[in-house]
């Protein structure tokens, strides 16, 4: 399958020739490497500064863009703070907010309209939610972290809140018995953990039909189906857990294996849109407009994968991924913005 990833990206290279950025002017510095199909129009929508930098989560609600400045932090909340950043539509500072520790998860909470943060996700987790009105930021303590690890990227789906179990202890021969997937109530300054999904659970393998045991041994990006099902991304093990009725008595559980490491994943929810991209590495998030497919599934592959620096669409059916747009340094942070229109 990683063959086929490597052949896509090279008839993808050869098709551009990366001179220039549609609606980049000549003079930007921005990676004159990147090439898009025909169809799309890539712009920067915000560089990071010597203040705020290392980009890496990014949301959306309303007319506002959040992006997540790692700046010096380490994945056990060494470092110093994080960055977070609320721009308009057009790229526009509006304010920020700094968070101790890394910040690698970030999501709005469609239920209680304010922002929860993750951070440390290799250790040391907590988490807070940040009111951007008011610029109330409260912390939580996770109740339990029996993965021996730490919390990463946040899902929302059916009433309920997921996070990912990132970071776990194996067992000796190499196996995650813990949680991969938690939901989570808050109660007091407590975030109360209750896990929906273990890392060697039994789940349906996509293309093949049949029952595969899990072993999801780097549990790491979330997004949530438009039908609602709850997907995880287990980055090192290159694959994505689907979760249908997350949560519920009825929860079932299929896998599709994708050949490559991949961090974000994000639908098509319209044909018309935006596509957020944060190239961490060269401290920019670009805005790609264009024609989009309903219900694709976009994805990015970051300096850590075999075949890296893309934005691709995953087959849904048998995991192949077809690179799209070429050139990124290090792709870490993604989102798609349906127009309004």
């Amino acid at each position: 399958m990683k063959l086929r990833v490597v052949l896509f990206l090279a008839l993808a290279a050869c098709s551009g020739t990366g001179a220039s950025l549609p609606g980049v002017s000549s003079g930007s510095s921005v990676n004159p490497a990147v090439v898009a199909p025909k169809r799309f129009d890539v712009d920067l929508f915000v560089r990071g500064t010597d203040r705020r930098y290392n980009p890496d989560p990014i949301e959306a609600h309303g007319h506002f863009i959040f992006v997540a400045y790692q700046n010096a932090t380490g994945p056990t909340g060494t470092g110093g703070n994080s960055t977070i950043v609320q721009y308009d539509s057009h790229g526009s500072f509006v304010r920020s907010v700094k968070v101790p520790g890394r910040c690698d998860g970030m999501r709005w909470n469609p239920y209680t309209n304010v922002m929860w943060i993750t951070v440390n996700e290799d250790a040391n987790s907590s988490m807070f939610t940040w009111d951007p009105t008011s610029n109330a930021l409260t912390h939580y303590t996770f109740s339990s972290a029996s993965h021996g690890g730490g919390y990463d990227d946040l899902a929302f789906s059916g009433g309920q809140a997921f996070i990912a179990a990132s970071n776990p202890h194996l067992t000796f021969h190499g196996i995650n018995k813990g949680p991969a997937v938690v939901s989570v109530v808050l109660s007091g300054t407590t975030a109360e953990v209750t896990p929906i999904l273990y890392g060697n659970a039994k789940a349906t393998d996509i293309p093949t039909g049949r029952t595969v045991t899990l072993n999801l041994t780097d549990p790491d990006s979330m997004t949530v189906a438009p039908d609602g099902d709850v997907l995880l991304v287990s980055q090192a093990d290159g694959e994505i857990v689907y979760l249908h009725g997350a949560g519920s008595p009825s929860q079932a559980v299929s896998r599709l294996l994708v050949g490559t490491q991949l961090d974000d994943i994000s639908y098509a929810t319209k044909k018309a849109g935006l596509l957020y991209v944060v190239d961490k590495d060269k401290n920019l998030v670009y805005a790609i407009k264009g024609s989009f497919r309903l219900g694709n599934l976009y994805t990015e592959a970051p300096s850590d994968s075999g075949v890296h620096g893309f934005v691709g669409i995953v087959s849904q059916s048998n995991g192949s991924i077809n690179p799209l747009i070429t050139g990124f340094k290090s792709p870490t942070g993604l989102i798609f913005v349906p127009s309004r229109r």
